[in-house]
Parts: structure tokens; sequence; C-alpha cells
């Protein structure tokens, strides 16, 4: 052969077919050791950067100090009375204060109504009055009356009890006693 025919064949890429160098198995061993060390590292930061798993316990302690208000709401009544079919009239008076014996007067609004009890024979008729005026009685109780925090009152109440015999039903002596209860409650802010 000529040496020309061996320089067409010169400039010719030349293949391995079947061939590895040990240069190339060590290369593709380290991409394959970088890639792993990487895929590690970045699993490692992703753990640590943000997205974690906790559970949280939340707890508010408030504390506060404040002072409760005192409802403050008197009753003086006198002595007990006797109706009896010779003295067939008397009078009960009894006074409500919204202070007490220090003039301290109530801190919150207050409203009551006022019961007499229990339901007597029809041959005694009662009727209440406040000062002079004459309240009315449903089912023996009145309205609420309110009874403010703002001015030291005191009100008067009277009851009037008449007894009439001819209006009796029973032939024996009643012997009923008259309660007087004052039922109070705070008004609502």
């Amino acid at each position: 052969m000529n040496k020309k025919e061996n320089i067409k064949y010169i400039n010719l890429p030349i293949f391995n077919k079947g061939k590895i160098n040990k240069e190339e198995n060590s290369n593709q061993k380290n991409t394959k050791l970088i890639t792993a060390i990487l895929i590690i590292f970045i699993t490692i930061l992703l753990l640590f950067c943000g997205y974690s798993m906790a559970k949280v316990f939340e707890q508010v302690i408030i504390n506060g100090k404040t002072q409760i208000a005192e409802p403050i709401l008197l009753i003086e009544n006198n002595p007990s009375i006797d109706i009896t079919a010779t003295k067939n009239y008397g009078m009960y008076t009894f006074k409500i204060k919204n202070y007490n014996a220090q003039n301290k007067i109530t801190e919150t609004d207050l409203k009551y109504y006022i019961e007499i009890s229990p339901n007597v024979d029809e041959s005694i008729n009662i009727e209440l009055y406040e000062n002079e005026n004459k309240l009315n009685l449903n089912e023996n109780k009145t309205q609420y009356i309110q009874i403010s925090k703002n001015k030291k009152e005191e009100r008067e109440y009277k009851i009037k009890i008449t007894y009439d015999e001819n209006k009796s039903n029973s032939i024996n002596d009643i012997m009923e006693k008259i309660q007087v209860k004052v039922h109070t409650e705070q008004v609502k802010a």
C-alpha cells in the first residue's frame, strides 16, 4: 500500500466499539457520586429551610381585678299587727331604701315588686299605698318599680287591712298570717 492511501483515513474519526477506557469509567462513577451527593444535600437543605411539621399549643392567660357593684336595698318594717272582729282595721307600714346605715348608696339600678301573700279569705280586704297613692295589685303583686343608683331614695308603703265579718265564708276563726315580700332584681345595663 501506498502512503497516500493511508493518508485518506487519517482524518476520519475513530470509534471504539465495545471497548471502554478506564478514564471514561471513572468519570461516570464520579458524576454518579456527585449527583447522589447533590440530591442528599438538597434534601437536607429542604428539611431545614422552613418546611417543618409541628404541633402548637397556645394558651392565653388574662388576669383582671375588678370590684363587683354592691346592690343595696333595705327594708325597714314595723312590728306585726293583729286584726280581730272587734279591731277590724289595721295599717302596716314599711320603708324601702337604696342606701345603708353608713349612707352608702346602691351602685346599681334596681327594680323590685311587692308581693302580699297568701291569698286570704274574701272577708279580708288588702290595699297597698305608696305615700298616699294607691297601687294596683294584680294577683297580690305590684308591677316592677325601679329605684336608681344616682340619688338617695326612701319610699314609704302602707298596707291597709280591713276585716268584714259579714263577708266571711268560714264559720271558724281565720288564722291567716299575711306576709309582705319584696323581690329585687338588678336592672340590666
